[in-house]
């Protein structure tokens, strides 16, 4: 009896950790800024089927290029931070907010080929008791895998001017 339950205990564990090791998922690869406009990573899965385009590389490279001066997103929360100081408001928070990344266009072939356009309005926040958020522009961004070499950049900033009564 006790060998019995030794053996169902061991194959019960094995079955665990395997299972286990099986479920995790790929690893994300480090993300390398080859401008300070764009990116690359290299993955394991050559034919993912857009499995390569995950959220935490695209992610981390709008964070990169925000912290990068010279990249055109940066120079731009620059610029609406310094209209805000120039008019006379105050911003509030941030001044500046990046709204959600929309997918805006999406082209696949075969399992190993991904091109992709993401999109967010950048918006300016002032104003104390009377607040103003104003959507300023529509940043793209391309975010494309073939065959395992994912490339990030920025495809264009537009202008949008929704109300001009201001």
């Amino acid at each position: 009896m006790r060998f019995g339950f030794f053996t169902l205990c061991v194959c019960v564990l094995a079955l665990a950790t395997t299972s286990g090791h099986a479920a995790q998922s790929p690893k994300i690869p480090a993300l390398v800024m080859t401008s300070p406009n764009s990116a690359d990573a290299n993955y394991e899965d050559k034919c993912s089927n857009g499995g390569n385009l995950d959220q935490f590389n695209r992610d981390k490279y709008l964070l990169l290029m925000l912290a990068d001066k010279k990249s055109k997103l940066s120079q731009l929360k620059a610029a609406l931070l310094n209209e805000i100081k120039q008019s006379g408001d105050e911003p509030r928070g941030e001044g500046v907010h990046i709204g959600e990344w929309n997918q805006t266009f999406h082209d696949r072939s075969g399992c190993g080929t991904n091109i992709n356009s993401y999109s967010a309005f950048v918006v300016t926040v002032t104003g104390g008791n009377a607040n103003h958020t104003v959507v300023k522009y529509l940043v793209t961004i391309d975010d494309d895998d073939t065959s395992g070499k994912r490339t990030l950049k920025i495809r264009d900033i537009r202008p949008i001017n929704l109300r001009n009564d201001n």
